[in-house]
């Protein structure tokens, strides 16, 4: 698929949560069996947003950053219709507990992990960095009775089990993307966690993005941890105040202006100098007589002059955005419905450091050769293995290939191949 010429754009990203584990903190010894991945998109350089949640039929009017969760992860249950002869996986989890049936704690239904494990893509001996031994004889024997309810041979079963992880991982993507006006042609995708790496060179490779990154190599896993405790603090303030153009500007300013008094209390609360403040506006509009906005962002703190043609204009291209061009009527009358602040403040990170230092031949990190199925071939290859750790800026490969860290799996699928960039970031290409 070409790659248009746009703006790049970050998928941020595919994340497995190890553990089952979706909160700031990855508990590692739990490795690969997730309860699912999730999903945000960073356009522009800013998070996409959400402002209605639905949580058990209950509609929520919360701000929240766009994270989507999809049932299926190195966890995920593989089972068999037996009426239909068809292969379900997820949503239902393993967990950490009994977690795949190779962990050899009681489960015993196959699970994604299971299926990593008959492929070859996991090394039983070395997962987590040897810290845990898996057992790759009760995978077999799971994997196995998913084949003979599908009258499949055991690698066809595993390779069945992770296309069909994969392909709802691409297929919740895609979804998320397009329903938001974007096209994941424009994104990179960020994959990290316990499992994600493992599948990202499919599942980016079906979206068409331009390409797959393992962030930050060995720390991959923790990357969600990272991101929590380096995040910006930020306030969200809304005010509902329905009003239909012409617009009142002075009646807008005042909300907006109430909605800046509270910020700034709240910012002198937690001890945030007036300096370090970031004020952002946007409004949420929508076509008088209908019941979904869209959210406008406003170039200007308040509105003033004649600035009802270039709302409207701003309004319009949102709108065709979302739901394609020609869409926005522009007779009809506008509202404005919610009028809305992100009151921000920059938190200390650390400073990410390019290497100079670049050798694009890989030295010293070879581990040897595993024997791995491969789907796109139909057969078993041995496959050069690499130690992720003894990798360098500037090394590339070509797949079929496998790096592994102590907390990640990065799987180069033939045709494929892996770059380590200046920041020792994990960049899979895909020959496009």
């Amino acid at each position: 698929m070409p790659v248009p010429d746009r703006p790049l754009r970050i998928l941020h990203a595919v994340r497995a949560p190890v553990g089952g584990i979706f909160r700031h903190i990855l508990d590692l010894a739990n490795g690969q069996a997730d309860r699912g991945h999730d999903v945000g998109i960073i356009a522009d350089g800013q998070p996409e947003y959400s402002f209605i949640s639905n949580v058990i039929q209950y509609d929520y009017f919360l701000p929240k950053v766009d994270i989507q969760a999809i049932g299926s992860g190195g966890g995920s249950l593989a089972r068999v219709d037996v009426g239909s002869k068809t292969l379900h996986v997820g949503p239902d989890s393993a967990g950490a507990d009994p977690g795949p049936a190779c962990y050899g704690r009681g489960g015993t239904v196959a699970t994604v992990t299971d299926a990593d494990v008959v492929l070859g893509y996991i090394n039983p001996d070395n997962f987590l960095g040897g810290r845990i031994k898996l057992d790759k004889g009760k995978a077999i024997e799971a994997v196995q009775r998913v084949a003979e309810g599908l009258g499949l041979s055991l690698v066809q079963a595993a390779a069945g089990i992770a296309k069909i992880a994969e392909f709802k991982m691409a297929d919740i993507i895609r979804k998320m993307t397009v329903e938001k006006g974007f096209d994941p042609r424009d994104f990179v995708l960020f994959a990290f966690g316990g499992a994600g790496p493992a599948h990202a060179g499919v599942f980016a490779y079906e979206l068409g993005v331009r390409k797959a990154i393992v962030p930050q190599k060995e720390i991959a896993s923790s990357w969600c941890a990272f991101g929590a405790a380096s995040a910006d603090i930020l306030h969200v303030y809304e005010q509902v105040d329905i009003q239909a153009n012409p617009f009142d500007a002075a009646r807008a300013n005042r909300a907006l202006d109430a909605l800046e008094q509270k910020a700034n209390a709240q910012m002198e609360r937690d001890g945030i100098a007036a300096a370090r403040r970031r004020f952002h506006f946007s409004l949420d509009m929508r076509h008088r007589g209908q019941i979904n906005e869209v959210e406008v962002p406003l170039p200007d703190k308040r509105l003033k002059g004649a600035f009802e043609t270039g709302l409207r204009r701003r309004f319009a291209a949102r709108y065709e955005q979302l739901y394609g061009r020609g869409s926005s009527y522009g007779e009809a009358r506008a509202e404005i419905v919610t009028l809305r602040l992100r009151a921000s403040a920059a938190t200390p990170r650390p400073k990410l450091a390019k290497t100079a230092k670049r050798a694009r031949i890989v030295s010293g990190a070879s581990v040897g050769k595993r024997g791995i199925y491969w789907s796109d071939l139909k057969r078993a290859v041995a496959t050069p293995i690499y130690d992720g750790a003894r990798l360098v800026p500037g090394n590339r490969m070509t797949g079929p290939a496998v790096v592994e860290t102590t907390d990640t799996t990065a799987v180069v699928h033939p045709g494929r191949t892996l770059k380590v960039d200046a920041f020792g970031n994990f960049e899979i290409a895909f020959g496009k």
